[in-house]
């Protein structure tokens, strides 16, 4: 062995992280660091488009071009001061704004939206461009860049899926369809056009552990939405080792 590779950190042993009272034992090469939770146990972890599966330990992320645009993210928060039913459904429909914004701009507002044709077994909700410059004239006058806003990163569609009640289970919000993907995907590789590039922010719910799970990864994925999903799911079960007393 190498002195180089005894001086090492970074290896793939079980490292302990928690959400509220569950404990996991997640191999260490899936943290963002490869060495485990931060300081204050916040963790994210990273898969990699498109077997979804982490890097080699030593191996960072970050050292790659290639290796950063095919990292899937996926951060995880324990949900315990709000009902964990509503938390999807917060994301399109806002309490957080004023009544009359949540009732009034096109960007918060799903009724307002342009209600597309399935995409990959999703619901789109497209943001409508014309309705949002209108809202925003009326809002600011002409002191308002409609152009600057367009260019937005905050502009985003959604793309939704419920059950057979009608209830959300997955809520995933992309870069507008006005943005170019930015990349070009042949087969299993990625060629950058130029930036931006569109992304997307996929929102899960695990009642088990009563946790929200935040997963992000370029636009080029959706397609693989349904995979990804489930490879989230899998893994917190999988590395899942007990609920704290």
């Amino acid at each position: 062995m190498t002195d180089a590779a005894v001086a090492s950190p970074y290896n793939d042993k079980p490292v302990q992280a928690k959400l509220g009272p569950h404990r996991f034992e997640i191999p260490a090469n899936y943290f963002d660091t490869q060495l485990g939770p931060d300081f204050q146990g916040n963790m994210r972890l990273i898969v990699q488009w498109p077997d979804l599966q982490p890097l080699a330990p030593g191996v960072r992320y970050f050292d790659d071009q290639d290796r950063f645009r095919k990292g899937v993210n996926i951060t995880p928060s324990f949900i315990d001061r709000v009902p964990l039913d509503s938390l999807l459904e917060r994301i399109i429909r806002s309490d957080i704004d004023s009544p009359q914004a949540a009732q009034e701009d096109p960007s918060l507002n799903i009724d307002l939206r342009l209600r597309g044709e399935p995409v990959f077994g999703l619901q789109p909700y497209y943001l409508d461009f014309h309705k949002l410059d209108a809202y925003l004239l009326k809002q600011h006058g002409d002191k308002v860049d409609l152009a600057r806003q367009r260019e937005s990163a905050l502009n985003r569609d959604w793309f939704v899926q419920r059950d057979a009640q009608g209830k959300l289970t997955t809520v995933i919000t992309c870069s507008a369809r006005e943005m170019p993907d930015g990349v070009v995907l042949d087969g299993d590789t990625l060629e950058q056009i130029k930036p931006p590039i569109a992304t997307c922010e996929h929102s899960l719910i695990l009642p088990r552990y009563n946790t929200r799970v935040t997963v992000e990864y370029l636009r080029v994925f959706l397609k693989d939405w349904q995979r990804i999903d489930a490879r989230v799911r899998g893994l917190f079960d999988q590395y899942h080792s007990n609920a704290a007393p």
